[in-house]
């Protein structure tokens, strides 16, 4: 067994099968592919959890939240927020890997930013060109992952399975204290952290796989993850 095929075992047994049901690829389903962040008072959300519960923070990126399936290792359908299919404009992209070394079916979410950005990292009104609107500047496109679709592993052990796979993940910070937040917080505003792309916020994300599935969804948002946008 190569080294690859190796590396791969563990995202591999913790996939879980992909029904026509529960992809997000399931055009006819009605539903919304890509659920939204849960927004509003982070307060409440925090003094909801325990407060030891670890959280994983990562920058929100100004850009384009885009889905891939890969099969067979390779890209096999992309869509934008919109369920419309971006695949041929996924596929001429360079920071995404076109060629994976796991068979079996795998979802994958992430961001599409605008790399010539970065130097106006913070900007509440900045507007980001959705991916069929700017085919001729392509090259300056980025991708980021920060999501495995119906995958039974904690959320940084997913980026690190995503890095491994030779995709871009986000720098991330964490803690286990929720009070720790607003530290998190005011670094982000002196620029102390998430420098590297542009930003208009942050994003905490329950690390815990188990809390995650006991915390749900709905038809909207992600009640396992928030944003806080400035």
């Amino acid at each position: 067994m190569n080294e690859e095929t190796e590396g791969s075992d563990h995202l591999i047994r913790n996939l879980e099968r992909i029904s026509l049901e529960n992809t997000i690829f399931n055009y006819n389903s009605g539903g919304k592919a890509l659920l939204s962040l849960g927004q509003g008072n982070v307060h409440e959300w925090l003094e909801s959890l325990l407060p030891n519960t670890r959280i994983i923070l990562e920058p929100k990126i100004i850009g384009s939240d885009i889905g891939i399936q890969y099969f067979n290792g390779k890209v096999n359908k992309a869509i934008n927020k919109n369920n419309q299919d971006i695949t041929e404009s996924v596929r001429s992209l360079k920071n995404i890997p076109q060629i994976i070394p796991i068979k079996n079916r795998i979802e994958i979410r992430g961001v599409l930013y605008d790399d010539e950005n970065t130097l106006n990292k913070k900007n509440n009104n900045a507007e980001f060109m959705e991916i069929l609107k700017f085919k001729s500047n392509l090259k300056r496109m980025r991708f980021c992952a920060f999501q495995i679709f119906h995958c039974n592993i904690n959320h940084y052990q997913s980026l690190q399975e995503l890095k491994h796979l030779n995709f871009e993940i986000p720098e991330t910070q964490f803690t286990n204290f929720t009070s720790d937040v607003e530290i998190y917080l005011q670094c982000w505003k002196e620029d102390k952290i998430f420098k590297s792309y542009p930003t208009n916020g942050i994003v905490l994300k329950i690390n815990s796989r188990k809390l995650q599935k006991y915390l749900g969804e709905n038809n909207l948002s992600k009640h396992w993850a928030y944003a806080i946008k400035l």
